[in-house]
This record gives C-alpha cells, structure tokens and sequence, in this order.
C-alpha cells in the first residue's frame, strides 16, 4: 500500500518537476524573443546614426584638410577670357587642377572612412524597458559596428546676379558617400550628400549667355567631371 503511494509520488513530482521546466522553458523563449524584439531595432537605430555620423565627420574632415593644405582659388580652376574693353568673352575650366583636386579630396575623405572602420556602439539598455524614464539611461551594451564606403565627387559651377553688371561665379563641390554598416543583427546601407562652396568671383561686365546657359545646361558639370 506504501509502495503505491511512493511510486505515485514519484509519478507526480516527475510530472510537477516537467511542468515547472516546460514553463521556464516557455517564459525563457517568449522572454528572448521580447528582448530581440527590442533589441534590433535599438540596434539598427544607434549603428545607423553611428555610422551616419562617422560618415559626415569623415567628409567634413578630409575636404576641410585638402583646402586648408592647398593654395585654392578660382583663377586656378578657372580662366576667364576678356576682350580688349574688358567685357567677358569666354571662361575656362582648369581640367587638370580640377581633377587633381578632386582626387586629393576623394583620397582623403577615403582614408577618414577607413579610420573608421571599427566602431563601438553603447546602447542603453534602460530604453530596452521603454517608457520616458528608462529611455536611454544605462547600464550601457557595447557594441561593435563595421563599417565601408564609397565616394563620388563633382566640381559644378553656379551663376547667379549680384547687382547691376555683376555676375557671381561659385564653384562648388558636392559629395555623395555611400556607407554600409555592418551590425551584429543586419546590414544598413546609407548615402549622404553634401556641398561645399571652393572658390568664388564676381566677373564685373555683361557675361555672354552662351556661359551661363552651360552652367545651368550642365555643360560645366561634364567639364568638371565626377570622380567615383
């Protein structure tokens, strides 16, 4: 009669003892997935904007060091021709100042890139709780991103009046960086676009329309050429 009770005992413990760990087991699962459900998107969020900022820097850096190192000006990129009354017959572009310039730009803003390459994210995990209180409060999850990048560069030219006979000539440069990160959870691809003015004039007389319609044309785009 004991021995019944015992072995049903036993029965009923292993079977108490297989509920309790299929319900940890359960609230394991379920408690990962609600975690990985935060913790993506907190993820894609503050590598993107890590990367997004390490992208910038790295533009801003690299243009701002060529221009400060080299002796930039218009005459150097472009030659304007006048006649003999001094009105504006024609302007030239500098293919080989322009595009050395725009390779020394590209080359720096390249090893910026790969400066940072390798990133550490801190990613605070109150903002895993939600709620205005625990957002972004710590502790803090590093996390390490990797980052490359591609550059395009393209020197334009704009036209615009600056008073009676005046002609305002901006070279400018625009700068695309298209930047992939890679997370621990995916992939994020970005592309930022920036401009900066590199020189300007102002050419005093009438300015033959021929010159302006090829900035606005795009003319003086494919002199300047893109370098990818």
């Amino acid at each position: 009669m004991f021995g019944g009770v015992y072995v049903r005992r036993r029965r009923t413990n292993r079977v108490l003892r297989g509920g309790a760990f299929l319900l940890v087991a359960v609230l394991l699962v379920c408690g990962v997935g609600m975690v990985d459900s935060r913790l993506r998107p907190l993820i894609q969020n503050y590598g993107y904007m890590a990367a997004r900022r390490g992208a910038m820097l790295a533009v801003h850096t690299g243009v701002e060091t060529v221009l400060a190192d080299e002796a930039v000006n218009y005459s150097s990129l472009v030659t304007v021709y006048r006649s003999e009354m001094g009105q504006v017959l024609s302007a030239e572009a500098n293919v080989t100042a322009i595009n050395r310039l725009k390779s020394h730009i590209t080359n720096a803003v390249m090893q910026e890139l790969s400066k940072r390459e390798e990133q550490t994210v801190k990613l605070p995990l109150g903002s895993l709780i939600g709620g205005s209180f625990f957002t972004g409060r710590g502790p803090f999850l590093s996390v390490k991103i990797h980052t490359s990048g591609a550059v395009i560069s393209n020197l334009t030219g704009t036209f615009t009046d600056a008073g009676i006979n005046q002609t305002n000539h901006r070279v400018l440069l625009d700068m695309t960086v298209m930047v992939t990160a890679a997370l621990p959870t995916e992939r994020v691809s970005l592309e930022l676009s920036t401009q900066f003015l590199i020189c300007e004039t102002v050419l005093v007389g009438e300015v033959p329309e021929t010159i302006t319609q090829m900035d606005l044309g795009g003319e003086w785009s494919n002199i300047f050429g893109a370098n990818d």
